[in-house]
Parts: C-alpha cells; structure tokens; sequence
C-alpha cells in the first residue's frame, strides 16, 4: 500500500527521520521563523501563541487543490548530469499540471527550458489504460512529460508524451529533437542502454528495440497478451514492491532481461463508473489475499531478440522478484521473497544459461522489509552493498563478490535508511540516514566501517531528500523547513551549496503552528498543529490526522507538510495532532514488528494512548471532543478507531478504507496477517465489517472514489451494508471517477471541505 498522493500532499506528510546538532564545515540550513517549531523533547512545553484574528483562507482548499499541495511549479526528478556540471528536471507551472523539462547550470545557476510538450505535440494527452495504471502505481499527477531517461554520459534525453517518444541531444542551442520512429500503437517506459545508442521500451505488451542513430525498431518479444505480458512490472511489484521496471538492459547494450508476468489465474475484478453507465467496466487482474497471483519469471535474450533463456530459480516457492539489478562488471542479480515475506534469497544469475547462485539469504519471523536501494555492485564486481535488519535495526553492509559478508558499515547508530550513491575511488558510500524519526541527513559512510560524517542537514533535524543520479561529485536535493518553504538545490559531497534551483510553486498563505513532542513511557512522536488565534485557557477538541501503517510516519520536521493540517485546525476551531504510534518506520525492527497480526488494534492502542497523554500535559486538549480522518490505511484506522473505541473517538473521517483485508492483495496484506485461511481470526478482528453493536455508535463519514483500482469502492460498499444492517448511522460521500488518488481539483476540494465541516459540526456540537 504505497501512499496515495491525495493523502500524502494533503495530511501531515511522511519524511525521514534525523536531528542533528549542528557540526563545522557542514552544509544547512535553518533559522527563521520555523526554527523553534523544531522540538522533539518529551518534556517540551507548547508555548501559548497571542491570541490573534482568525485568518481567512476561504480559498485554501481551492488552491490546495489545483496547485496539488502547493507542489506543481518545483522541480520533480533532478537529476544531475555525469559531468557535475548540470541537473535536470520537470516542471510544471504553479496551476498547469502539464510538466515541461528544464536543465540548471550548477556554475552559474542559470535555468532554461530544454523541452515543451507543447514543441512536440498538441491536443490532449492520450494515455492507454497501461500507462494510467502505471501512473496511478507511481502515484503520478502531472501529465505532459512525467519521466525521463538520460544516457549515463548525459548527452541523450528521451521523453515520452502520449505514447510517442522522442530524443533530445544535450550540448546544443536549441537542442536537437527528434521524434523517433515506432510502430503503431502507444510506447511505455523506455529506458536507454549504458552507451545512449539503445532504446527499449513496451508496446502492446511487448518489448521492442530501437537503435537510435538509424535503423527499424524490432521486436524483442513476441506473443505477448494482457494476460501474459513481456516487460512490464506486475501489479504487486509496482504497488507493494517499490519496483515499476520489467526489464533491464546489460551493460555492454547486447542483452536484455525482461519479466514475463502471466495473469491468466489471477482474479480478474472490473470498475464500472456509475456516471459513465455507457462505458464498458475497465478489467484490471487483482490479487486479493489468499488467491491466486501473478506467475512471474525472467528471462535473457538478444536485444534484437531471439531465443529466451529463462531464469532458473524457484519462482514457485519465492514467487516476488523484488528488486533486479544489473550494473556494470558485475552479473544481473535478482531479490526474490516467499509469498508471507519471512524467507528470501539474493541470487546471482549467469547469464548464459539463466542459472542461479545464492548469494545470501535474509529471514525474519515476522516479516522482511525490502531495501530497494541495495544491491549495488562496485564497478570491478568485485563486492555489492547490502542492507539489513537482521541486528534489530537497518545496516549497511559490504559483500564480497561470493556473498560473504565483509564489513558491516557504521550506519546503524546514525539511522540508515537508504544507499543513494557511492565513491569507490574514494571507498566512501552515500546514505541517508538519521536517528530522530522525524528528520533526515546525508551522511558519508567509509567502506571500511570508520564513523559516519555528515555532509548535509537542516537546522532543528528537517528533511533533506537527496538524489545524486550519474554523478559522485554531487546532488540534487529537496531540503524541508526553510522559513516554512522547501529549498531546492544542487550540493556538493563535502556539503557546499552550489546553487538553488529555481521553484516556480505558489506559495502557502500560511506557516503552520507547529509543535513537536515525545509523550508516554515509549516516547511516541507527536505533532501538535494549533489553529491561528488559538487562545490560552481555552478548550480546544483535538483531530488525530492518522494514517498509523507500516512503511510510513506522518510526524515529520517538515512545516510544508502540515498545511493541510493547519486548515483543517483552523476550518474545525480544533487541536491537529499526528501520531506515530508502534507500527511505523524508523524505530527499529521491534517497534514497527508489533503490527505482525494485529493491524488494527496495535496502531489504535497507540494513537488512544497518545491522545490521553497529550491531553493530561496540555489542559486546552479537550479529549471528551476527539476526532479522526484520515486516507488508505489512515481511513482504515479513522473507522477502525470510531467503530472499537468510541469512548475515545467521537467522530471520524474514513477516506477510501480497505475495509476487509480479504479484499486488499496478497503481498501487503499477508505481510502482516498471514494467509486468511491460517489466520482467519486474526483477519476477522482487523476487519471493519463485524460492528459490535454493544458499543456506542458515534457519527462516521466514508469518503471514496468509485474508480479506485487499489482500494477499490467495494470496500466501503460493504461497510455501508454492514452498518446499515447493524442499525449504525454514516454519511457516505461518493468522489464519481475518482481513482486512490483524487487528482480531479474539484473533487479534492469537495471532499476535503466536507470531511472539515463534517468534524466541525460533530467536535463543536459536543
């Protein structure tokens, strides 16, 4: 269940953790009128603010809305060129989603336009039925150019609008593009060989090749169907698995690895749209938990195809291929998973024949995380980083080229969360990493295990999101916290700033009241959001903005991401909070481990238990007035908590909630459930479909789009049934067409302007 983009840029949004005290020679930044709100103590007090005239912003959810959280106009995808001289990114306007591809000098910070959709093509952007998925998998909104690919000597651009590609040669003014010539029928994901001079991509669920300075494109594969399709990542894959790819060039550019993944068995579910009663139901193969899925394997072939030889491995006994790598002077190497994730294999592959070597295995009892940052082969091939969570908290590892472990990296006390790069020359690797949940930093991690240092962070233990792309001299980074703006720049790996690249976004009409907090005896974070013109010794009802998952935190040094929260906190006259109770990321394999057959139940024991602290240290918290909203898994858990604990919620919000964890898919669900069959009680305990109708009912509003094709709209259908048949009022706000992620401006501000009104009504009145 990756995260929606409706909730992750309208809640209080995820980040990675890190504060960190400030060091000589260190890039940051900080100060400001945001420096203070920066607070992580379990004995931090939130100072009374002077009392102030509620501000209007009538507006806000419009421009929420259209803007997408304020995000369209920053730069997306930087990524900088080899050479360190550049870096390149989308961008849209502040109020067009449509994103144009732009290039900054890193020596003089001047920004041009390489490329418009509009230069290539008019009209409106068609997409196939394929590439929506994909970009509802990637959680992608934008539209015109919404990726791009750049050979590894970044002279090559390729682009992709409406199925058609084109290419564009860096180094010139204007550059040179050209579209390139392909057959009938729309192109998804193309990526280039190493050298530039390839193009693979996928066309009617087939692979082809293209050679870009001239000839025909050909085909790779051939008989693929829309049950058995040659290079595009499985549904499980790309929603559950962090892996969008389906094939993968070798290095010298002859020889491609490619997924064949076959849904014949898999459960077929259709949406049809209730406005569209016209339209055929769209058909997507779903697999829910306990049933049938995808049958994946791989296999190796010329580029200009031929004769496939498959890859030999187990694929019945581990049937997710999480990650694939294939990297220069090193094999293709694949992470495979058991069906309940307690059990998986790194293997090596020979790619002359597709047999496999077990490189190393990983087992966990409850379940294993997947790192999609790792492996990664030095250049000579020589050894790969790993990481793991076996020591009870994640570390960098080195491998030699067996699989032998050879140095377990200093990162475990620093927080690893991810390989961004590495410097074998320089035998020093890249991570980000923090030991505060909250935050984030860029660190230096020797090869040879010496301590850390750390390049880059923000005052106070913000957020910086790093991506060094081909180079390992610098990066592109998103640096949260700066005077309530996100910063957007290009530094160097001993931390100076070269340039900020330019952000065209609207600005926020506000800063968010923000205080952060360790509560209870397991110093569970919080973040308080206080309405503008909040008044000391006044009672306040208080919200909780859950999502309460795995795999994701919503308390985060990051003011930009609680804006939605600042709204609602002034829309409502209430006291915002998030919680990150047991279950989330970033505090160890035991903290987040608590979930294992209990989804439900542990994360609301912990959000209960928060709000009771929150309110015992801060007598304006009215706790007999406690609300809940929330999206995906936090709606899941807004109607958990109203329907099991209405002696803490009196009022919740449930936006698009799986409702019945039999009908969420196999690799998220018995991740942490099990399979249904074996944990039939545990799976009807999480379920929201058994009301106990001895409790009080208290008010409910479920809000979902009908074209969901990840949640989908059947699961608050039967929860409607359920409560309607166990005699429980609700409120029931339909989003007509709307997928998981409500990309539609009107019905975002719809729905958000009613779950607003909908908490006002129920917390004020009581």
């Amino acid at each position: 269940m990756r995260i929606p983009f409706f909730f992750a840029s309208c809640l209080l949004v995820a980040g990675c953790g890190g504060a960190l005290p400030p060091a000589p020679a260190v890039a940051h930044h900080g100060g400001g009128p945001l420096a203070a709100l920066y607070r992580a103590s379990s004995t931090a007090s939130i100072a009374p603010l002077a009392a102030a005239p509620q501000p209007a912003h009538s507006d806000f959810p419009r421009e929420f809305a259209i803007t997408r959280g304020f995000k369209l106009g920053s730069p997306q995808m930087m990524t900088p060129t080899p050479d360190g001289k550049a870096v390149v990114f989308l961008r849209a306007g502040a109020h067009d989603p449509r994103q144009s591809l732009f290039e900054t000098d890193v020596a003089t910070g001047k920004t041009r336009e390489l490329l418009s959709p509009d230069a290539v093509g008019k009209g409106p952007e068609t997409l196939t039925q394929a590439e929506r998925a994909r970009r509802e998998r990637l959680r992608i909104s934008a539209s015109g150019f919404t990726s791009f690919e750049m050979s590894s000597d970044g002279t090559r651009i390729v682009v992709t609008l409406s199925g058609r590609l084109f290419l564009l040669t860096r180094g010139q003014q204007p550059e040179a593009v050209r579209e390139l010539p392909i057959g009938a029928g729309a192109a998804i994901d193309p990526h280039l060989s190493a050298d530039g001079k390839r193009l693979a991509y996928v066309r009617g669920n087939d692979l082809y090749f293209l050679a870009i300075d001239g000839g025909h494109e050909a085909p790779v594969t051939r008989g693929g169907t829309d049950t058995k399709t040659h290079g595009v990542a499985e549904f499980i894959a790309q929603e559950e698995l962090d892996r969008s790819r389906g094939f993968w060039w070798a290095p010298d550019g002859k020889d491609l690895l490619y997924e064949e993944a076959d849904t014949s068995k898999v459960e077929e579910l259709k949406i049809a749209d209730p406005a569209r009663p016209e339209r055929d139901p769209e058909r997507s193969a779903y697999p829910r938990a306990g049933k049938a899925n995808a049958v994946v394997r791989l296999g190796l072939t010329s580029a200009q195809g031929g004769t496939t030889r498959w890859v030999k491995w187990d694929n019945a006994a581990f049937p997710y291929v999480a990650s694939v790598r294939w990297e220069k002077g090193a094999p293709p190497t694949i992470y495979v998973l058991d069906r309940l994730q307690r059990h998986a294999l790194l293997l090596k592959i020979d790619p002359r024949d597709g047999a496999t070597t077990t490189l190393l295995e990983e087992r966990d009892e409850a379940w294993l995380n997947v790192d999609s940052s790792v492996p990664r082969w030095l250049p000579d091939g020589s050894a790969f980083f790993w990481s793991s969570e076996r020591s009870g908290g994640w570390e960098l590892e080195l491998h030699d080229a067996s699989g032998k472990l050879s140095t377990t990296m200093a990162t475990k006390g620093v927080g690893y969360r991810e390989l961004l790069a590495f410097d074998s020359a320089r035998k020093v690797a890249y991570v980000t990493a923090s030991a505060e949940p909250t935050g984030a930093a860029v660190f230096s991690v020797p090869f040879a295990g010496g301590a850390p240092n750390v390049i880059a962070y923000v005052d106070g233990g913000g957020v910086i999101n790093a991506h060094f792309g081909h180079s390992e001299s610098i990066f592109a980074a998103m640096e949260g916290a700066r005077d309530g703006l996100r910063l957007f720049s290009v530094r160097s790996v001993d931390g100076r700033l070269h340039v900020e690249v330019p952000s065209v976004s609207q600005a926020p009409p506000f800063v968010p009241n923000l205080e952060m907090i360790k509560v209870g005896p397991d110093e569970t974070r919080v973040a308080i959001v206080r309405p503008h013109g909040f008044v000391s010794g006044k009672k306040y009802p208080v919200i909780d903005a859950a999502y309460g998952g795995p795999g994701y935190n919503v308390v985060v040094a990051d003011a930009f991401a609680f804006l939605r929260a600042q709204w609602i906190a002034d829309e409502a006259g209430a006291i915002v909070v998030g919680i990150d109770a047991r279950g989330t990321r970033w505090r160890g394999r035991e903290w987040e481990r608590a979930l294992a057959g209990k989804l439900g139940e542990v994360p609301l024991q912990g959000h209960a238990d928060a709000i009771a602290a929150i309110a015992a240290r801060y007598p304006e918290v009215d706790a007999s007035r406690a609300g809940i909203y929330g999206w995906s898994f936090g709606g899941y858990l807004a109607a958990f908590a109203i329907l099991n604990r209405p002696d803490v919620f009196k009022a919740a919000a449930a936006g698009a909630p799986p409702t019945d964890w039999r009908d969420y898919d196999t690799c998220y669900t018995e991740r942490y459930l099990g399979l249904p069959e074996d944990n039939e009680a545990a799976y009807r305990k999480a379920s929201l479909l058994f009301p106990d109708t001895a409790k009080p009912a208290r008010p409910l509003l479920l809000v979902h789009g009908t074209a969901d094709d990840n949640v989908y709209f059947a699961n608050s259908i039967k929860l409607a049934d359920a409560l309607e048949k166990a005699g429980r009022p609700f409120e029931f706000m339909p989003l007509a067409s709307a997928t998981h992620q409500v990309s539609q401006p009107d019905l975002a501000e719809a729905a958000w302007r009613r779950i607003a009104e909908f908490l006002r009504t129920q917390l004020q009145a009581r």
